[in-house]
């Protein structure tokens, strides 16, 4: 937990967190409305993933816990919260880990399908209409995310391993790994 001792680490992360959270804002008027519910298209997620694959630490289960939770106040979904903070958990440990495994991109891929789990938890929690309506709109999430994650993680592989300015140096923080 070196990293937590850095300021600029903390900071990283309240901007990270930031930056999700106004992609989330934003895409959740891109909705999917069906006669006996709505279903949300969540954009932010491909970032989410996508830095995962970059970011290395805590910082991005922090942000991933804290955007979802900020954009199910903000947007009056209150009974999603635990399952979109256990989602999101579920996310960042299935990359983390399993990019070692799989690829990079095989980990994104697999880890989307764990928007799955809001089928299960509105069929539990309202009546199958719902989550019928869930499972059409996270089918499509799964996809938007799976695309744009994959694409963005290209992208930051690319620019961090052949730019001199690269999106993120985790060398930086070896200072406080090595003071303690």
């Amino acid at each position: 937990m070196y990293r937590l001792k850095s300021l600029k680490y903390l900071t990283t992360t309240g901007l990270i967190t930031a930056l999700l959270v106004t992609i989330a804002y934003i895409s959740q008027f891109i909705r999917i409305d069906f006669g006996s519910g709505k279903g949300i298209i969540q954009l932010a997620d491909g970032l989410f993933l996508a830095l995962i694959t970059l970011i290395k630490g805590p910082m991005l289960l922090i942000s991933g816990i804290l955007y979802v939770t900020i954009i199910d106040l903000v947007t009056g979904d209150f009974i999603f919260i635990p399952v979109s903070v256990v989602i999101r958990i579920l996310m960042f440990f299935i990359i983390y880990f399993g990019a070692r495994i799989f690829s990079r991109y095989g980990a994104i891929f697999i880890s989307t399908w764990m928007l799955l789990l809001y089928v299960l938890y509105s069929y539990l929690l309202f009546r199958p209409a719902v989550a019928i309506v869930e499972l059409i709109a996270d089918a499509i999430q799964i996809g938007v995310a799976t695309i744009i994650g994959i694409i963005l993680a290209a992208v930051f592989v690319r620019i961090n391993d052949h730019s001199v300015n690269k999106i993120w140096d985790d060398e930086q923080f070896w200072y406080y790994k090595k003071s303690n």
